[in-house]
């Protein structure tokens, strides 16, 4: 009887179904090698934990693209949020990564318990300055009333990137509980859903994944509870799908989300 090799499957597809409400998307992940959940292969040389190297990084960096693209997607973000530190406020060094995480978490509970905003979520990415040494954040918003922000005007106090836009008559907020105690910020609505969750992935980089790996930190964080994409279908598959993206190791399609396409893909999957 010939031998299995049970510590591999080969040629393995999943299928996850990403989105909310009417933004949604079929994700075909084909792999060519997939490990046995719950098999080591001792042949494997593994890389001495907690050490950083050029490979790790690069694999955290798709990872983290990855996970933000997924929590952008399947999430109902109304909100692009842009956040600075005033040193002359809470944060008095601005290259403190580690106080500006505890201190805007700690900020986001607050906010739900002040105005009872149960729904309050955020999801962030930390960015360095151009000095590549102090630090703001990128990221999204939902259940943050309009109520609680300021406008942006002409005539108020504001960057000159933000001048440009109201000077367009864009929509740009203020939130004043958040400039009081940290510093400059600005909100703008978000239009395209999908676009926005890859605008997103774009601030996670080399160098500043790097950074917050040594430092032992994920690239980004967030609220509890969110959405993540729903496998739909795992196996073997029957047919090859266009893939908009494919490497030596494995290849992705996407597919606009329509009841009679995840029926097709389903049917696809053995």
């Amino acid at each position: 009887m010939p031998l299995v090799d049970t510590k591999y499957k080969y040629n393995q597809a999943v299928v996850k179904l990403f989105g909310y409400g009417d933004y949604k998307k079929i994700k075909i992940t084909t792999m060519r090698c997939l490990r046995t959940a719950g098999i080591e292969d001792d042949s494997e040389v593994k890389a001495i934990r907690g050490t950083v190297n050029d490979e790790k990084i690069e694999e955290s960096i798709i990872r983290s693209k990855n996970t933000v693209f997924e929590l952008a997607f399947c999430n109902p973000w109304e909100l692009f949020f842009t956040a600075t530190l005033d040193e002359n406020k809470v944060i008095k060094n601005r290259s403190d990564l580690d106080k500006f995480r505890k201190e805007i978490k700690d900020f986001f509970k607050y906010m739900r318990k002040k105005y009872g905003l149960k729904d309050l979520a955020y999801l962030l990415i930390p960015e360095h300055h151009e000095d590549n040494e102090n630090w703001h954040m990128h990221g999204l918003i939902h259940g943050l009333p309009v109520e609680l922000l300021h406008q942006f005007k002409i005539g108020d106090v504001m960057g000159k990137k933000i001048a440009e836009k109201v000077k367009k008559g864009e929509v740009v907020y203020n939130w004043l509980d958040y400039y009081n105690k940290f510093g400059f910020c600005d909100l703008e609505p978000i239009k395209n859903h999908e676009a926005v969750s890859k605008y997103i992935t774009k601030y996670i980089t080399k160098s500043m994944s790097s950074g917050v790996t040594e430092l032992n930190k994920n690239t980004y964080f967030h609220s509890l509870g969110l959405k993540k994409a729903e496998i739909i279908k795992r196996g073997f598959p029957l047919v090859d799908f266009e893939p908009s993206f494919q490497n030596d190791y494995c290849s992705i399609a996407w597919l606009d989300y329509s009841k009679e396409n995840e029926e097709l893909v389903k049917g696809a999957i053995f």
